[in-house]
């Protein structure tokens, strides 16, 4: 990680540079700026709105009749999948890690909300190592490297198109999933 063997860096080293959104991010039953104000008590709202415009959630907030001071409820049950999603990812920058983990972060998401994820997640990589463990393969289709993982395995590696032509477990997931 930034040219230091991974060997070398402590175990709070790596918690202090990597950061994971789930795929079911879990939110307090408080507000939504309270939800921020977990991460740190001393963010302003212009910090936290910083954020949430990156993740695309701001103007969705925004036009909450109580805006930033809306309950989500417990879980964030008042929220949509997606909305739940680009707060976590809001909340996440606000940790200003390196590397950014999205597990699975997708797979529940509709098409739209996915849209909204994969934007942010293509902003986030001009200044971010972004991961994506992902079994929807529209999520991982412009990334740089795509690992294939078969039982366990490393089966292949490479660019989308190239793996379309060379792997043909990669092939068949992609054109399952574009019926």
């Amino acid at each position: 990680i930034d040219n230091i063997n991974i060997q070398d860096l402590t175990e709070q080293s790596l918690r202090e540079n990597i950061s994971i959104i789930r795929q079911s991010p879990f939110l307090f039953n408080l507000s939504i700026l309270e939800n921020f104000k977990l991460v740190n008590n001393d963010l302003t709202l212009e910090k936290i709105r910083e954020v949430c415009k990156k993740a695309y959630i701001d103007d969705y907030i925004m036009s909450l009749p109580n805006t930033y001071d809306t309950i989500i409820g417990e879980g964030g049950v008042n929220l949509s999948g997606g909305q739940k999603q680009r707060i976590a990812i809001a909340r996440t920058l606000l940790l200003n890690t390196k590397i950014i983990l999205f597990d699975e972060a997708t797979s529940a998401l509709d098409n739209e909300s996915q849209e909204y994820i994969k934007r942010t997640i293509d902003e986030l990589s001009i200044d971010h190592t972004i991961i994506i463990v992902a079994h929807r393969l529209s999520t991982i289709v412009d990334a740089d490297v795509i690992n294939i993982i078969d039982n366990g395995k490393l089966l292949a590696y490479g660019k989308h198109k190239e793996l379309m032509k060379t792997c043909n477990v990669y092939k068949n997931l992609y054109n399952t999933e574009s019926l």
